[in-house]
């Protein structure tokens, strides 16, 4: 194996696999580093973050949030063409996402919307999908001022995380639709996907991340469903950070398997709950601070499906990661045979 490239730490770490060692070092001293270098705003072009970050109102940059995560599932290239698509519709009715949100309290504004959003495909989802999201957030609008104050005033301080707060919300929009639904507005059975709750065992990943964007402050996160937020009342406590779920997609579910942060096979809301309580090893105050900076290792190809010795061998997480440690300790082995 080339030792071009590699840190001192790699280096002891290769030393390690060809001794067989098995050394336990503490995970924090290897994710910070991960953290430092990719949590930056220069990787936003490869999240769909990047859009919510156009915008500086506070209610438009809820409203694209809210879009831009139900959206988020399939490739990157698709959700960004889909998220594109689903504002440069709403930008030709000439209102801003915020003002078109508020325009379905009246007849004339639901009517233009569902005029503009029709023919909209994400996937499993068509454009009446997110004409009833919409309308949902409306209504917590209207009733709240914000969804965030919605999901705020439904999660208690003592809640270990936002996930029962979530569920509520959710009822409360299920109510919502059924009144639509007498009115004369039905739902296609795709709108299910958009809405994915806890309480039936999901990962719920899109609504974790979410939450990540609008709780957490940070060059990168908005905190906009965070105390002080103009979204909340006034003296209104927010969410803080160690409410927060991680979310758990391709490559942060995998990555935290090969870290050893959940022994699951099945990646659901109790795994996503089991690793962020051992990331709390690392910031107990903030657990989830670490998604945005794993998620570009799977992103942007610096962390696959398979083993790369190339890659692995560089990796600021080989001593810690096992499935890299597994891989390089087999090809010391092959290389010991030969």
């Amino acid at each position: 194996m080339s030792m071009g490239g590699l840190t001192l730490s790699n280096r002891i770490a290769l030393k390690d696999v060809k001794n067989k060692r098995s050394v336990r070092l503490p995970l924090k001293n290897f994710i910070d580093p991960v953290f430092e270098k990719y949590h930056r705003s220069t990787y936003l072009n490869s999240d769909p973050l990047e859009f919510v970050h156009r915008f500086t109102d506070p209610w438009d940059q809820e409203a694209v949030a809210l879009f831009s995560a139900v959206l988020a599932y399939g490739n990157v290239k698709q959700i960004r063409k889909s998220i594109t698509d689903l504002l440069e519709r709403i930008e030709s009715l000439g209102l801003s996402p915020a003002a078109m949100i508020r325009s379905l309290k009246a007849t004339s504004g639901r009517e233009s919307f569902l005029r503009v959003i029709a023919g909209f495909i994400h996937r499993f989802n068509v454009g009446h999908d997110f004409y009833l999201f919409s309308r949902l957030i409306s209504r917590s609008w209207e009733r709240h001022g914000s969804f965030g104050a919605h999901l705020v005033s439904l999660v208690a301080i003592d809640d270990s995380d936002f996930g029962p707060g979530l569920s509520r919300a959710f009822l409360d929009w299920e109510a919502w639709g059924k009144e639509f639904s007498e009115a004369g507005e039905k739902s296609n059975r795709s709108f299910g996907y958009l809405i994915t709750s806890p309480t039936d065992g999901s990962t719920c990943k899109r609504w974790c991340m979410l939450l990540r964007w609008m709780v957490r402050k940070d060059e990168i996160d908005l905190g906009l469903w965070a105390t002080g937020s103009p979204l909340l009342p006034i003296g209104r406590m927010g969410l803080n950070p160690g409410q927060l779920v991680m979310p758990l997609d391709t490559h942060t579910g995998r990555i935290s398997q090969y870290l050893g942060l959940t022994s699951r096979k099945s990646l659901n809301w109790k795994a996503a709950v089991e690793i962020t309580h051992e990331l709390r090893k690392c910031d107990p105050l903030d657990p989830v601070k670490y998604d945005f900076a794993l998620c570009r290792l799977g992103i942007l190809d610096l962390c696959q499906s398979r083993f790369r010795v190339e890659i692995c061998q560089t990796c600021d997480l080989l001593r810690v990661c096992r499935f890299a440690q597994k891989g390089l300790s087999s090809r010391a082995s092959r290389s010991t045979r030969s």
